[in-house]
């Protein structure tokens, strides 16, 4: 039996979408059954668990054989990952699946706290003597989910890269085809950490993409690091999450999100990532 833990998410969604297609009945790990039922489907199999409740969680994982875990960033995702770990140790878990950030954000020393997270919790993962599999997708075509607004009311992406800056942006949906894979059969999986992208294209390129499948020019708008910041704060944000996507932003000017690696999409889910094209139409509705 497959768990997902955060399968409300647009990632663990994603998995549980693939699972189910692929013949699986998983175990959606929420907080809210309504909510599992209302976005994955009212024949879906639902498990109740807040993520700081060990013993829900236990009970939720067992009879599990491999768990895919994916949590929201926040300052306590280091407690709440672990958490699922000690509950799938003594649940008798094989196998646990993961999301992590990419190589230069899961580090040590980061200065975003998402970050420093993803860092010790793959620490603690690799010395808890489980099996593992960590995958680091690119950045997520989903976050333009962000600017629906600005795209919807002024015709305008506004994003802190220059116009010709490129990205190999990745769609949730391949995390979910390559998690849902790795989860049926995980053995040839075990140890190993996988990154993966989409296509490489550039800003311009991907504000061209919506203008076309609009219907209506759409404006790529660069703008700084500096002015991003100053925006967000200007909207309240939580400071550690101001932090994070200003973090992000650095990295990505440095090129941190730039090296295409559609090998693993290719290989395991025997289809080309899905482009940037596709994710636009999928999520049309959301922007016109």
């Amino acid at each position: 039996m497959i768990a997902v833990v955060g399968a409300t998410g647009n990632t663990g969604r994603a998995v549980v979408k693939e699972l189910k297609a692929l013949g699986q009945n998983p175990v959606a790990v929420v907080r809210n059954a309504d909510k599992a039922r209302e976005v994955l489907g009212a024949d879906i199999k639902v498990a109740i668990a807040e993520l700081m409740d060990k013993a829900a969680l236990e009970k939720a994982l067992a009879g599990c054989d491999s768990v895919f875990v994916v949590t929201g960033h926040n300052p306590g995702m280091v407690e709440q990952q672990n958490n699922v770990l000690d509950a799938a140790l003594k649940a008798g878990v094989k196998h646990l699946v993961r999301v992590s950030g990419g190589r230069t954000v899961a580090v040590a020393d980061s200065a975003s706290v998402v970050g420093r997270g993803h860092a010790a919790i793959e620490v603690r993962l690799k010395q808890s003597g489980i099996k593992w599999t960590i995958l680091r997708p690119g950045l997520f075509m989903q976050n333009l989910l962000g600017q629906a607004a600005s795209i919807k009311a002024d015709s305008k992406i506004v994003m802190p890269y220059p116009k010709d800056f490129p990205i190999a942006w990745t769609d949730v949906r391949d995390t979910g085809a390559v998690g849902a894979r790795i989860l049926i059969d995980p053995a040839p999986h075990a140890g190993k950490t996988y990154e993966f992208t989409g296509k490489r294209t550039t800003n311009g390129e991907f504000a061209g993409v919506f203008s076309q499948v609009l219907g209506r020019p759409i404006a790529y708008v660069p703008v700084t690091v500096e002015q991003t910041e100053a925006a967000m704060k200007s909207r309240n944000m939580p400071d550690w999450l101001v932090t994070h996507l200003v973090t992000i932003a650095k990295l990505g000017n440095a090129g941190g999100f730039s090296t295409e690696n559609t090998k693993l999409v290719e290989e395991l889910v025997k289809r080309p990532p899905l482009t940037t094209k596709q994710f636009v139409e999928t999520y049309k509705a959301a922007f016109a």
